[in-house]
């Protein structure tokens, strides 16, 4: 599609928006990821979106896509146009085959609210801000992954609209080359408007625990974590993380969810509260309410960003190293974090690397390692002091783990744009000469590049 924005504006339901018009919003979760567009297009139907990808093509302008606008770095921000995906939120239930067909822009709040009115769950976000879209195609794991799996494999169709601005189908009947590639490649492919995913049985209350712990208490605590880990059912979760509380003080906290009754989430934590931790909030709650747990966290203001780790070694001397590097981090950035995220793996790790994109099935603990500042002076050192973080992390676990970018969706990308495929080929592994060769089938232009660019095969 050619023409003038104003011809654009007139051939879409969506909104087109300029710098200056009312409706022109750059807001993301991190300041810092954001960039003036020229353009922000915001769909409300499928066909918004090819004629706004006709039209960039059509003006030369690069494209991006935001979601939820949740992630921290410009993979989802450009200074061409931006395809703002959050008014395409609708969702639709098959209750008799257990299918969700979720548009991309929904978020995991608004998710995890529809679906339990049929007693049903998707794979969601932690957070109640990261819509399905994102979160899916970079793997997506979160509390439900020990019992389901990753987002990604729980994915069985896609509505795409690619490159050309053709609106394709993708599912194992239908393009299942692409159906492979979206289980992990990110947006390197077209725009996803929709996803059909796989429908879970779900209990309508889950047991919700956080228990904070003074800095001395941090031996007892990485050794409780250690001999939890042994006994973990698919149900449990738990994540260790260090920060700050609300009253400016550092705390090793304990966060988590067993979906189960309060007495076997009781049970299955006990060992955390015979620690005896200085402050608990443990409670059963509506399922509805699982991701809006860490809200407070979310509206805290400052740029943000986040850089993901590997480690398969978690003991005492390596946590308290990481906690020393952070110590440091927080004189300059006080609102930082580790977090250390224990999901059962083991679903991940039974699916065969063939089932789609996603290489990241080695047994590891993910980390991520998160800055937040509002002092500008510590901008443009952020991303190095980070790096710094990551390799204290992971500097006493395996080879492997060390040099891993960490979990897809967490991962440095301000090292993965459209400059080098080095981190790309790293991430993908043994799957990155199909999805090159797919790239070239797809999109030989590269019109997606934003996220781990894929170079199409010669």
């Amino acid at each position: 599609m050619s023409g003038s924005i104003a011809d654009l504006r007139k051939s879409i339901k969506g909104s087109v928006c300029e710098p200056g018009d009312q409706g022109y919003d750059l807001h993301k979760w991190s300041p810092y990821s954001t960039k003036p567009s020229k353009i922000i297009v915001t769909p409300e139907e499928i066909d918004d979106i090819s004629k706004a990808i006709k039209f960039a093509r059509s003006q030369g302008l690069p494209l991006a896509i935001r979601g939820g606008g949740h992630g921290t770095s410009t993979a989802s921000a450009t200074d061409g146009l931006l395809i703002d995906m959050r008014r395409m939120t609708k969702i639709r239930v098959d209750e008799e085959n257990r299918i969700g067909y979720i548009q991309a822009g929904a978020r995991s709040h608004d998710i995890e609210v529809e679906l339990i009115k049929y007693g049903l769950a998707a794979c969601v976000g932690v957070c109640s801000q990261v819509s399905i879209g994102g979160y899916t195609l970079g793997g997506g794991f979160g509390y439900s992954t020990g019992t389901y799996g990753l987002a990604a494999d729980n994915m069985i169709s896609a509505t795409v609209v690619l490159a050309s601005g053709e609106i394709v189908q993708a599912s194992d009947s239908e393009n299942p080359d692409l159906l492979w590639a979206l289980r992990g490649a990110g947006s390197n492919f077209g725009v996803v408007a929709e996803l059909g995913v796989k429908l879970h049985p779900q209990r309508p209350d889950v047991y919700s625990i956080g228990y904070v712990y003074l800095p001395s208490q941090l031996p007892v605590v990485v050794d409780t974590i250690n001999e939890w880990l042994k006994l973990q059912k698919d149900n449990e979760a738990i994540q260790l993380v260090i920060t700050l509380g609300m009253d400016g003080n550092p705390y090793p906290i304990i966060k988590g969810m067993s979906n189960s009754t309060q007495e076997e989430g009781e049970a299955a934590y006990k060992c955390f509260v015979d620690l005896g931790p200085v402050h608990t909030t443990c409670a059963q709650i509506p399922y509805d309410k699982v991701s809006t747990q860490v809200d407070p966290y979310n509206e805290i203001p400052g740029g943000k960003l986040g850089v993901g780790a590997h480690i398969d070694k978690f003991d005492l001397a390596q946590v308290q190293k990481s906690w020393d590097a952070w110590s440091e981090l927080i004189k300059k950035a006080p609102k930082s974090s580790i977090i250390y995220e224990f999901y059962p793996y083991g679903k991940i790790a039974s699916v065969p690397l063939e089932h789609g994109a996603f290489a990241q099935r080695d047994s590891f603990v993910t980390v991520l390692c998160l800055a937040v500042w509002t002092d500008d002076s510590f901008t443009p050192n952020v991303r190095d002091e980070l790096l710094n973080i990551k390799r204290v992390v992971s500097g006493s676990s395996s080879e492997a783990a060390q040099e891993s970018l960490g979990y897809s969706n967490y991962a440095d990308l301000f090292a993965t744009l459209n400059e080098t495929d080095e981190y790309a080929r790293k991430l993908f592994g043994p799957n990155y000469p199909r999805l090159q060769e797919l790239k070239k089938k797809y999109d030989p232009d590269m019109v997606f590049d934003r996220w781990f660019a894929i170079r199409p095969a010669p």
